[in-house]
Order: C-alpha cells, then sequence, then structure tokens
C-alpha cells in the first residue's frame, strides 16, 4: 500500500505527444467479431501515416501469416512501408511447454521485415498480479530484445534525425537455447492529472472521423481496449478503479520516455543502503541528542524518505521503504523501553548506594509511595539527591563559616570555592576568585626566613605532596599554608583543599614575649646589677668615692631602671588598655602638652614654640593614649635639642586628616637609619649623646598609639638639620561627632 500510494503520487503530466487508436468495444461492433482482416490494419496505418505522425507502433500480435486472406499480410507490410516508420511487437514463448524448447513468438517475416523495429510487449506483473514494471530488455542468452515501447521510441528519435528509420534488425539465433534471461528493471510512471491521454476509435480512424493533424509528430500506438479482448491489467496508477488495457500502460511507459523520467528498481544493495542509512543515522543520534531531538531526527528521516519517494522520477530510482520506514518507527519505542529499563535500573542502584553512604545523616522526608513502580522509584531518588544537596550545603556553610581562608581547588590548581575569609583576604567578591589560579594567588607568599616562593608556578600540577608551611606575603602578613589533595570515591585525586591562617597576630605576641623575656633578663637588671656593683665597690673601697658621688650613681642607674620599667608598661598599655574614644580637641591637647614640659624645656634653657593654626581640630580618640604619644614626642624633641635652641610645634590641616609635628633643631637622623627609629630598646644616639637618657621605646609607643586610631607617624629629618615629626590623625565624619556628644550628654 505504501508503495502504490507512492507511485501514484509520483505520476507525471501527460504532454499530448502520445495518441492511443483504440480498438474499443464501439469498434468491434462496427466491424464485427476478431480478429479483423489484415487490409483493415493497413488501411488504418495509411490514414495515419496521411499526417506525417513520428512513429506508429502496432500492438497487435502478428506471429502468423493470415491462412484466409495470403495478400493481406503483403498489402499489410506494403502499408507498413509506406508509412515509413511501424514498429511490431513480439512475444516471449508461451507459458506451456519446455522453454529449451520453444523460441519467441515473432511477427510474421513479411512483417517483420517491413517493421522499422521489433521488440517484446512484455509487461511484467507483480506477486499480487498488478503491473508496476517492465523490463527494458528482454530475451535468451545472447538473443536480447527491447521493450517494443523502447523500440518505437528509438525509432522515431531515428527518423527524425534521418530520411527513414534503419530497420532493428532481428538478433541472429544462437544455437542452444538458454533460459529466458530479463534486465533494465524499470516501474511504469503513470500519467495524473488533466488533460488525460488522447485517445480515438479505431473504426473512427478508419471512417476519417479524426481532426486533422491529430496524429501530425507524435507517437501512436494501436492496441485494444475492449475488455472482451483480454489485454488488460490491474495497475496502481492513480484515479483508476479497474483494469487498465495493456496499450494504455505500454503510452504511460513511451511517455516516460519522452519526458525523460526513468525509475529503475533498486538493486538489493541499493535498497540495503536506502533503508539502513536513515536508521544508522537514527541510532548515531541516539548517543549525543536528547530524547525530543531524537524524536524531531527520526521524523526528519521519515520525511526524508516520503520526499524520496514522491521525488524518484527526479532520484531515479524505486526503493522498497517498508522496512525502512517500520525500523525507523520502532527505533524510539525500542529505544525509550531499553532507556527506561536501565533509567530505572540506574535509580533504583544510585539511591541504595546514596542512602547507604548518607546513613546517619538527617534524611528530610520519606519518599512518595503513591503511583507506579517509576514514580516511586523517581520520589526515593529525589529523596536521596535532597539529602545530597543538604549535605552538600552544610558543607559549602562549614567552609564558608571557617575563620580562616580557605579554598577548595581542582586539579589543576584553580580555584572552585573560595569561603568568606578568603574573599576578605584578597578583597575580592563572591565571584572574584573563582577559575583564578592558586599559583597566582599565593605568588608573593614566600617562606619565612628561606626567602623562597611557597607556591611555584606548577607545583600542585606536578606532585600530590602536602605543602605546609609558615610564609610571608607582600604586606607582612604571616600566614600558616596547609595545602592538602583530596581524592574521589574511585580513590583518583580530585583537587586540593587549601587554608591559610594568618598568625601574624600570634607571632607579633611571641616577639613581644621574647622581648618582655630579654628586657626582663637583661635590661632591667642592668641597672641594678650596676647599683650592686657600686655599693660593692663601695664598701672594698670607701675612699675612691665620695658619698655625693656615690648617691649621684647610684641615683643614675635607678632612675633608668624605673625609665625601663614605665616605659615597658606605658607600651604594653598603649597595644592592650581598651580603646575609649572621645571628641578631642588636637589644638587644646598640644597647648597642654606644651605647658606640660615647660618646666623639662626652662631646665635645658630651650623655648617651646606653638605656631598659630586653626582654632579647633577636633577627631576622635582616646585623650590619656594621645596625650601620652603628645608627650612623649615633646620629651624627645627636648632631650635632644642644645641650650638655647627652639622647638616648634604645630597643628596644620589637611583634606581627611589634621597633621600635629614638633620640629626640634637636634642632630638629626640619617635616610637610611629612621627606619630604626621604631624598633624597641633601640636608641640612635646612645654613643653620639651619652648624657640623654631614654630606653629606646618612646617612639615605638607614639607609633603604636597613632596606628591605633587608624593614622600614621611621619619622620622628616637629615643629619645637623634636626627632625621633624607629624602625627597624622584622621578627621571624624560629622555624624559621628554627633552621635559621640550625643552619647556623652
Amino acid at each position: 500500500m505504501l508503495l502504490d500510494n507512492a507511485r501514484a503520487a509520483m505520476g507525471q503530466r501527460n504532454t499530448g505527444d502520445v495518441v492511443i487508436v483504440a480498438i474499443d468495444d464501439a469498434s468491434l461492433e462496427a466491424l464485427g467479431r476478431w480478429p479483423w482482416r489484415r487490409a483493415l490494419h493497413a488501411e488504418v496505418l495509411r490514414r495515419i501515416a496521411a499526417q506525417s505522425p513520428r512513429c506508429i507502433g502496432l500492438d497487435l500480435l502478428l506471429t502468423e501469416q493470415d491462412a484466409i486472406d495470403r495478400e493481406d499480410d503483403l498489402v499489410l507490410a506494403e502499408a507498413m512501408r509506406d508509412s515509413g516508420c511501424v514498429v511490431l511487437p513480439m512475444a516471449p514463448p508461451s507459458a506451456g511447454g519446455v522453454l529449451q524448447t520453444q523460441k519467441e513468438r515473432l511477427p510474421a517475416p513479411v512483417l517483420a521485415a517491413a517493421a522499422a523495429g521489433i521488440g517484446h510487449a512484455h509487461i511484467a506483473l507483480d506477486p499480487d498480479g498488478v503491473a508496476r514494471s517492465a523490463y527494458l530488455t528482454e530475451g535468451f542468452a545472447g538473443r536480447p530484445w527491447p521493450h517494443f515501447v523502447q523500440a518505437l521510441y528509438e525509432a522515431g528519435q531515428a527518423r527524425g534525425r534521418e530520411a527513414g528509420p534503419p530497420a532493428r534488425p532481428v538478433p541472429p539465433p544462437s544455437g542452444a537455447l538458454g533460459p529466458w534471461l530479463r534486465s533494465d528493471h524499470e516501474l511504469i510512471v503513470f500519467g495524473i492529472g488533466d488533460p488525460p491521454l488522447t485517445s480515438v476509435s479505431y473504426v473512427d480512424v478508419l471512417r476519417g472521423k479524426v481532426p486533422p493533424g491529430l496524429f501530425r509528430d507524435r507517437y501512436v500506438l494501436v492496441g485494444p481496449t475492449a475488455l472482451g479482448m483480454g489485454d488488460a491489467y490491474a495497475t496502481a496508477a492513480s484515479g483508476t478503479t479497474g483494469l487498465m488495457a495493456g496499450v494504455q500502460i505500454l503510452a504511460h511507459l513511451l511517455q516516460g520516455f519522452i519526458a525523460g523520467r526513468h525509475v529503475v528498481i533498486a538493486s538489493p544493495w541499493q535498497d540495503l543502503a536506502f533503508n539502513l542509512l536513515p536508521l544508522v543515522v537514527a541510532l548515531l543520534g541516539l548517543l549525543w541528542l536528547r530524547p525530543t531531538g531524537i524524536l524531531l531526527l527520526i521524523v526528519a528521516m521519515l520525511g526524508l524518505r516520503l520526499g524520496l519517494h514522491v521525488l524518484r522520477p527526479w532520484v531515479g530510482v524505486q526503493f522498497t521503504p517498508a522496512a525502512g520506514f517500520m525500523g525507523l518507527l520502532a527505533v524510539y519505542p525500542a529505544w525509550s523501553l531499553l532507556r527506561l529499563t536501565a533509567a530505572s535500573r540506574f535509580l533504583r542502584t544510585g539511591s541504595a548506594q546514596l542512602n547507604a553512604e548518607l546513613e546517619g545523616f538527617p534524611a528530610p522526608r520519606s519518599p512518595d509511595a503513591s503511583g507506579d513502580f517509576l514514580d516511586r522509584q523517581m520520589a526515593a531518588t529525589s529523596a536521596a539527591a535532597l539529602r545530597v544537596r543538604d549535605l552538600q550545603r552544610f558543607v559549602r556553610d562549614g567552609i564558608n563559616h571557617l575563620p580562616d581562608a580557605t579554598m577548595v581547588l581542582d586539579t589543576q590548581g584553580r580555584v572552585l570555592i573560595a569561603n568568606l575569609a578568603a574573599l576578605r583576604h584578597w578583597r575580592a567578591d563572591r565571584t572574584g576568585l573563582a577559575g583564578r589560579d592558586a599559583h597566582e594567588l599565593l605568588a608573593d607568599v614566600r617562606r619565612r626566613g628561606k626567602g623562597m616562593p611557597m607556591m611555584p608556578p606548577g607545583a600542585l600540577r606536578r606532585s600530590l605532596q602536602p605543602v605546609t608551611d609558615e610564609g610571608e606575603d607582600a604586606q607582612g602578613r604571616v600566614l600558616l599554608v596547609r595545602c592538602v589533595p583530596f581524592f574521589d570515591a574511585a580513590n583518583a585525586h580530585a583537587g586540593w583543599l587549601i587554608a591559610l591562617v594568618d598568625i601574624t597576630r600570634m607571632r607579633q605576641a611571641q616577639s613581644q614575649r621574647d622581648e618582655a623575656l630579654r628586657f626582663i633578663s637583661h635590661d632591667i637588671r642592668e641597672p641594678s646589677a650596676s647599683i650592686l656593683t657600686i655599693l660593692e665597690l663601695a664598701r672594698a673601697r670607701p675612699q675612691q668615692f665620695t658619698q655625693r658621688e656615690l648617691f649621684a650613681r647610684i641615683e643614675r642607674h635607678a632612675q633608668t631602671g624605673l625609665e625601663l620599667a614605665d616605659g615597658f608598661v606605658g607600651l604594653a598599655r598603649a597595644e592592650a588598655q581598651p580603646f575609649r574614644p572621645e571628641p578631642l580637641d588636637l589644638v587644646a591637647l598640644l597647648y597642654q602638652s606644651a605647658d606640660d614640659a615647660w618646666a623639662a624645656a626652662r631646665q635645658r634653657q630651650v623655648r617651646l614654640l606653638v605656631a598659630d593654626g586653626p582654632e579647633q581640630a577636633l577627631c576622635v580618640g582616646d585623650r590619656a593614649l594621645i596625650t601620652r604619644a603628645l608627650g612623649n614626642v615633646l620629651s624627645n624633641a627636648l632631650k635632644y635639642s642644645l641650650p638655647g635652641c627652639d622647638v616648634h610645634c604645630a597643628v596644620a590641616e589637611r583634606p581627611e586628616h589634621w597633621a600635629v609635628s614638633v620640629r626640634d633643631q637636634g642632630p638629626g637622623i640619617a635616610p637610611e637609619l629612621q627606619l630604626q627609629l621604631f624598633r624597641p630598646f633601640h636608641r640612635l644616639h646612645r654613643d653620639t649623646h651619652p648624657d640623654v637618657h631614654g630606653v629606646g621605646l618612646g617612639l615605638l609607643l607614639v607609633r603604636t598609639v597613632v596606628q591605633r586610631h587608624g593614622g600614621a607617624v611621619e619622620i622628616d629629618s637629615a643629619v645637623d638639620v634636626g627632625s621633624t615629626v607629624t602625627l597624622v590623625l584622621p578627621k571624624p565624619a560629622q555624624a559621628e561627632l554627633a552621635a559621640m556628644n550625643a552619647e556623652l550628654e
């Protein structure tokens, strides 16, 4: 049915190049019972030839001489020669008898000699008895015959090129007859639509009742169409409900020759390729496409096959499509069944494995037990997946809230997950570290004491050895770096887990502890040991010291010990005591500190001057700490100022800060030594100014106080030109001052 519908849909339009002279019921009624005298056929040929047709095909099997009217054969032969182009049919051996002992049924010799061509008019019947095709070549081995229509078409084409068509010779006998062979199997393309094939009655032609010029330059087929003559076949032509006469079938086949629309029957290997290739494409699509894409691909393959059926006259090959269509239609259901079975098995196994691995982790809810088997399995898998998501959220939140910078890296060292501490460490947003290379992020971290890079380029790609060591970055932070590999369920390397612990404060505290131990064990013991030594000398040699000298030396060493203890305690308080912010006026504090230092300045014969500046310099800070810092700066300036010199103090305004400066006229400090000013227990002028007492903690306390207020200490000095120490403190916002005043009130 599929083939017949496709064949019917591919029909060709009638071009009007073929005319049928039908031996119909009207002709039988007018001329009497068949067979007729061959002289009638001769007269019809002459009347047709009078209008100069291209060629005439006489679809009548004239294999024997006329036994009654022997002269009629000569008359017919003469009419055939006069017509210029007449083709006769032959027939294969009859179905009865032994094939090897029979011969083809050829036209009578006198007629065969007058014919322009001879061909077999056999129409092939399929097993269901329907005429759908014809073999263009049939005959015994070595004795092939063209089809009647092909011989007619070739004779007509030859007549158009030459004065007359050459008679096609009868193939010579080949000795012993072999099997009857067929080749060049071709599909009959039936005509469709209007106009239908042109047809006139035999008796009308005989009586001259046809329009003039009807046969001019056309192929004319003369043959029976009356059902009583037995030359009718069932066909797959569109619009036909009964049998079709053989001459009409030959006319359709001839029209295909004229239009050049030949559709051959596909060979077995062509049919196999035609049916398998779309199926292979659909099967390959199963590997890469989604279900919807697979369905669309199958529909496209079916459409392509259907299009090839419709376009067969242009393709030129008739395939057998049923197997391919059925295969394409069965692919999706079969694949769906197999995938559904595999998916169900996977869901069942996966759910069991997930639940086994998550044993002990709380389940959010029980799976839904309603629905069919697949619904229940999907519900169980969904519940297991929800437990996995909960576990993932738990792990992610746990990493995110770790106090140390923590990152999860892939096997190449690229960042997959970074917690909040890591984002703060590198000052990045939530997406700022994703995909970054950890080797670049840690490029500035170097091992403490060695100076080697903590994470050389490509280190995480070359080895799976854990990395654990202390390092220091470009900002001076001391970091404990821990980088360890982790593995998946198959024990394959899955990535790295890296954590950075900021131990800067711990190392600072350790350093302070060491300094305190050194201070206690050495610096603070030194004045006491010196006093004991002086006392031993006084006992052993009383005459060496006068009482005044003895008391002066003891007082000096006791004063040094007191200053050491007082400086150490003051620095400890500046670093650790609670910060008590309040609104302060730096101008007032500077005048107050200058008043407190007036007595020391007078004793050293140094003038203390405060320059004019802003009437008020408001800031938020700890009064006691800032007062202590200003006092230390003024004390240092007075210590190193020679008698008769001046110490200048001033408050200046900057865009976002206040600058409180103290400038002396002392020995000054070389630029390369200025970084040593803030080292504890270190004095630069110990040797050049032995009369200046100090323990080396004053400026360290100043820097500590200013940094706790968010400011900085600036040193401007050179040798023999004095020094200027400037305390830079931030200006508060008006809203901050208002809130602070409201709180105090």
